[in-house]
């Protein structure tokens, strides 16, 4: 008896085993969805704890600039990144969960200014993060109506409108990512925030293209799904807000 059992042990033991996620994250904060510190949890850093719990998953996260991260996928080195596919430019396929976030873009200046709307921007400079794709400025920028300057994080560029006087450069930053850091600063409730937006689009993990990759996007999805249809999507998402 004792040797049918360890035989069984033996065989059910690799179909348990946890299976590997890798997935890329920025090497830089992006509140309130993701902190490079260990010591500090975002909201995609909380669902995918949560996730890799429920399916059984251990997840090895590689921290690593925007454009790295592309790369990483692409070469078969991570398995997901986050990215929205309204965002991506390239050509190649991918899965793509559910929406985890909208994220919905801004324009941001130093205090005392005066933000034109889009098509008034002419000659002024965007402030930028490094490696994120912007649908709506992309046409100004190849036709060098508007000029990128880019930071590889956005305190970086708040920081940097802070010792600015008036002047012509602007900073698109989401504005659950402004609320965040206004929260935690009261220097940076004095800028001057545009009354529109400048472009929505879902927050996604971006899978790699293939059986790996299918999977895994499917399980995320039903897992956002099923938070979202509870309740406990919202809970959770206003520890962040």
């Amino acid at each position: 008896m004792t040797r049918v059992v360890a035989l069984l042990l033996l065989i059910i033991a690799p179909l348990t085993r946890a299976e590997m996620l890798k997935v890329a994250l920025y090497d830089t904060d992006y509140p309130p969805y993701h902190f490079a510190d260990s010591g500090q949890k975002g909201l995609v850093d909380e669902l995918l704890i949560r996730f890799a719990e429920k399916y059984n998953h251990n997840i090895q996260y590689i921290l690593v600039p925007e454009v790295r991260s592309q790369h990483l996928l692409d070469e078969g080195k991570v398995d997901a990144r986050l990215e929205s596919e309204q965002w991506y430019r390239g050509n190649n396929q991918y899965y793509w969960s559910d929406s985890i976030s909208v994220v919905e873009d801004i324009l941001v200046m130093p205090t005392g200014c005066h933000i034109p709307k889009l098509d008034k921007l002419n000659g002024y400079v965007l402030m930028a993060r490094f490696g994120y794709t912007y649908p709506q400025f992309e046409s100004m920028f190849a036709s060098g109506e508007l000029h990128r300057e880019d930071f590889y994080s956005e305190i970086e560029m708040l920081n940097a409108l802070v010792d600015m006087e008036q002047n012509q450069r602007v900073a698109v930053i989401a504005e659950n990512t402004l609320q965040w850091y206004k929260s935690k600063n009261k220097v940076f409730n004095k800028f001057t925030v545009s009354d529109y937006s400048v472009g929505k689009a879902p927050m996604q993990l971006q899978f790699a293209y293939n059986e790996k990759g299918k999977r895994m996007s499917e399980q995320f999805s039903k897992f956002i799904k099923n938070l979202k249809s509870t309740g406990e999507f919202t809970k959770i998402e206003s520890n962040y807000q």
